[in-house]
């Protein structure tokens, strides 16, 4: 039989693994692990994008979040993000390109 390569677990579930086994037992105990998992995920996406900002566009029927450190390449980074969900999805590009209205978010601190 083939043997195969068994697949390394996610940063994330890594880094999150490795976290949780050094809280204390009494925290283990008092917050379940669905709620200090889902906590975990945005600090450590935000921690992970410590100088960038996220950014919101709407292209179409589509939302699309990226996170860059300016406007340029936000707009750049969702342009292509759009191109590949099309793409993916079979519709045609717009022949105009995109166009991207960048949503405000209410906890936006700018």
């Amino acid at each position: 039989m083939l043997t195969r390569r068994q697949q390394k677990a996610a940063p994330l579930e890594s880094a999150f693994n490795d976290w949780w086994m050094a809280q204390s037992e009494s925290f283990r105990e008092s917050v379940s692990m669905l709620t200090a998992r889902s906590c975990f995920r945005g600090g450590y996406t935000a921690g992970k994008h410590a100088d960038e900002r996220r950014f919101v566009f709407r292209a179409g029927r589509m939302r699309i979040t990226v996170w860059a450190i300016n406007t340029m390449e936000a707009k750049a980074k969702a342009e292509a993000e759009a191109n590949f969900r099309a793409h993916r999805n079979g519709w045609p590009k717009p022949k105009l390109g995109w166009q991207l209205r960048e949503e405000k978010c209410s906890t936006d601190q700018r």
